[in-house]
């Protein structure tokens, strides 16, 4: 039975896609993060294909339309394009302000180094201060004083340490480089951007250069990077459009 897994970004569980996991006409499933939640697994990419592959059918996933958000949608395209002999099919994939790695060695190699700052803070700062000091990070300035606040409360719950790990171990600055992969996709891709969010529109509007007839992409207005706790209503109409037009 074909169904929607959801992946949440860094910081994120699978609390944040209850709202509205029941809404589709397909059944859905949503997994935590290596380290977030009560997961303590330590991965990077070249294990963590087996980590999801091992989530999904622990789940009794036998095919599927991955959904991922930032951090959850790099490991969901990674695992999508990458892995080899999957024992779970993947027959499609909608990213929600997700990248596919870093072209050039230069700007990935910093943004390692950037990570691994981040890093530092998460393992050794006061929890709720580093997530503080992350949610003031230009890609989130969408969000209101209300909402900022109410995430840094959900995400001040996992463990610094874990998180310190989860960042290094799937950095983007240590991903593959997929973006000529993504643009070549044979799969129905749906790719979800918050018109606000500067960084993933320009993503965005370069895969619809692609003109790949597999490829969706979709711009949200009045919102940025965090676009499922935004809009929901959004995410809702754009995935049932999807399925309307792929799968029905």
């Amino acid at each position: 039975m074909l169904q929607i897994v959801f992946l949440p970004g860094f910081l994120g569980t699978a609390h944040e896609f209850l709202t509205f996991a029941d809404k589709f006409s397909i059944g859905a499933q949503i997994i935590s993060l290596p380290g977030s939640g009560c997961s303590d697994a330590e991965v990077d990419f070249t294990s963590v294909n087996d980590w999801l592959e091992e989530q999904l059918i622990g789940l009794k996933v036998k095919e599927c339309i991955l959904y991922g958000y930032s951090m959850g949608g790099r490991i969901a395209t990674h695992y999508a394009l990458t892995a080899e002999r999957p024992k779970v099919k993947v027959n499609g994939l909608i990213l929600e302000s997700s990248g596919f790695g870093i072209a050039d060695k230069a700007e990935r190699k910093e943004r390692f180094r950037n990570d691994k700052v981040w890093a530092e803070k998460f393992a050794s700062g006061p929890m709720k201060d580093v997530v503080t000091e992350w949610y003031g990070q230009p890609v989130f300035a969408d969000l209101d004083e209300e909402e900022k606040e109410k995430i840094i409360l959900m995400r001040s719950r996992n463990i610094g340490e874990r998180m310190a790990r989860t960042l290094t171990g799937l950095s983007t600055g240590k991903m593959p480089y997929l973006g000529s992969l993504i643009k070549d996709t044979n799969l129905p891709l749906l790719y979800l951007y918050g018109e606000n969010d500067v960084k993933y529109r320009e993503l965005a509007l370069k895969l619809a250069e692609a003109r790949n007839p597999a490829i969706t992409v979709t711009g949200i207005s009045g919102c940025g990077h965090n676009i499922h706790m935004k809009k929901p209503e959004e995410i809702v109409l754009g995935i049932s459009q999807y399925l309307e037009k792929n799968f029905s």
